[in-house]
């Protein structure tokens, strides 16, 4: 804890000399000349700290002490002139992590760690080191000690700091620590006695971002704002009174990109993965069983719904591995996980745990689906994955052949207005072996899109030959 009134003041008087100097550096400060900094870097060096201690005579000061402990109490208990914060170990974490990489541009030594990898250095702050902040005007102090973080601030900043700073603090903490650690999948399997056991994960390595989705750049610019919206506006949905999350649903046909679109928002976003399979669990415990365990900044996934249910009643396909489910089902009901446990796991009381949460079901046929289950404030977000429009030829043609522009476009072009083909088949016919021609070669170019416009061709004539076989009875049709 920090030393009593008293203790400060008999060290101040112990080190007037001390004071002296440093007040005669500061006054050389100001009044030196441009590029005359000596007088400045020996006062930050070796005096700033004793200059200090007169403060709590000018303007006395409190101290906050993040503690680096595993038991939360979010206590604060005043002191003899000074005041004790325990946290969590989260918030130890985040604080540290943001006085290590905003605050250490003051510091004089720093402990260096090296990565795994070998190629860049950890930086962090040494026991006993002292480091300064500014905020909003505000400079504020921080104190590496034994097991805990030290904030001292005057005192009339008080609730200035409680109530803007520390919250900044923990928030680009968090934003900080995110950045560094890799995101992750989460799946869950039986354990050996039959029951349900916790998500286990694996490092998620997917490559998909929105630059190299295919999709009309329009459309994924309002997604993107969307998912920004989302992620930035907690208060504004505890100030609206709703839970902080946000439903989407991706339907189209196969090959158009769903799971792409999934694994995009979740690398743009920097959300951990939870893949939940309806057909593996055995009844609604066990779907409230994984939601619980869920954390915040995530995104929870369920795959080709449209393969759990028979129809729009809601009765579950009898391919699943375990007893159907429908709406009339009673939700206590041991045996069956029910339409209603699903929408209780999307909105329900529990699903407002943790926060940040997105939730995104996928379809190859919505119109199979409960009306009830894709309404506004369950699937908020209403996304056509559709067929490969020019636009999303092109990100696919500098994905596969990094070329922006070439001749041979206009005719895809062309062929893609009266022709349906999936970004998936589009991707196939551009993929190009490295040994045969290299992306980007004229040749390797020409032969790819050669390859797809001959796809495209072949589509459009059997659309034409379709159509004419299928103008016979249109017209029977007409004369009845």
């Amino acid at each position: 804890m920090m030393a009593s009134t008293k203790q400060l003041a008999t060290e101040a008087i112990r080190s007037s000399g001390w004071l002296f100097w440093g007040l005669w550096a500061s006054l050389l400060t100001v009044y030196a000349p441009r590029g005359q900094n000596l007088p400045k870097m020996y006062f930050n060096m070796h005096l700033r700290r004793h200059a200090r201690q007169l403060v709590p005579f000018l303007d006395p000061y409190v101290t906050i002490d993040i503690v680096n402990i595993k038991k939360s109490s979010n206590l604060l208990s005043p002191g003899d002139g000074e005041e004790s914060c325990q946290s969590s170990n989260n918030a130890y974490k985040e604080v540290e992590a943001y006085v290590t990489k905003v605050c250490t541009r003051d510091a004089l030594a720093f402990c260096a760690e090296g990565t795994v990898e070998g190629r860049s250095f950890t930086l962090s702050l040494r026991e006993g080191q002292e480091v300064t902040d500014h905020f909003r005007g505000v400079t504020v102090w921080w104190l590496l000690e034994e097991r805990c973080l030290r904030l001292m601030l005057p005192q009339r900043y008080r609730a200035f700091i409680l109530d803007e700073y520390l919250p900044h603090v923990r928030r680009e903490g968090r934003n900080i620590m995110i950045s560094k650690r890799g995101q992750s999948l989460y799946t869950y399997e039986e354990s050996m006695m039959g029951t349900l056991g916790p998500w286990s994960h694996t490092a998620f390595e997917h490559p998909a971002t929105f630059d190299t989705l295919a999709m009309h750049p329009n459309k994924k610019r309002k997604i993107q704002e969307d998912l920004d919206n989302f992620r930035g506006n907690k208060e504004y949905y505890r100030r609206i009174g709703k839970p902080w999350k946000r439903g989407y649903l991706l339907y189209g046909p196969p090959g158009t990109g769903k799971s792409t679109m999934i694994a995009a928002m979740a690398n743009y976003l920097k959300y951990d993965i939870y893949d939940v399979d309806l057909t593996s669990l055995k009844n609604n415990r066990d779907l409230r069983h994984l939601l619980v365990q869920i954390t915040g900044r995530s995104i929870v996934v369920i795959e080709d719904i449209d393969c759990s249910f028979d129809d729009v009643t809601g009765q579950r396909s009898n391919q699943g591995r375990r007893s159907g489910w429908s709406r009339y089902n009673n939700d206590n009901d041991t045996s069956k996980v029910t339409l209603s446990g699903l929408l209780n796991f999307i909105d329900g009381v529990w699903s407002a745990q943790s926060g940040e949460r997105i939730i995104v079901l996928t379809t190859n046929f919505p119109e199979k689906l409960e009306p009830a289950l894709i309404r506004s404030g369950r699937m908020d977000v209403h996304i056509e994955m559709s067929y490969c429009c020019f636009e999303a030829f092109k990100t696919l043609a500098n994905n596969y052949l990094e070329v922006e522009a070439h001749p041979l476009f206009q005719r895809v072009e062309e062929l893609l207005q009266v022709v349906k083909i999936t970004p998936a088949d589009v991707a196939e016919c551009l993929l190009c072996p490295q040994t045969d021609s290299p992306p980007g070669s004229d040749r390797g170019v020409e032969t790819c899109i050669g390859r797809l416009i001959n796809e495209l061709e072949k589509k459009a004539a059997l659309n034409e030959l379709e159509e004419k076989a299928a103008e016979p009875k249109k017209r029977r049709r007409r004369r009845h």
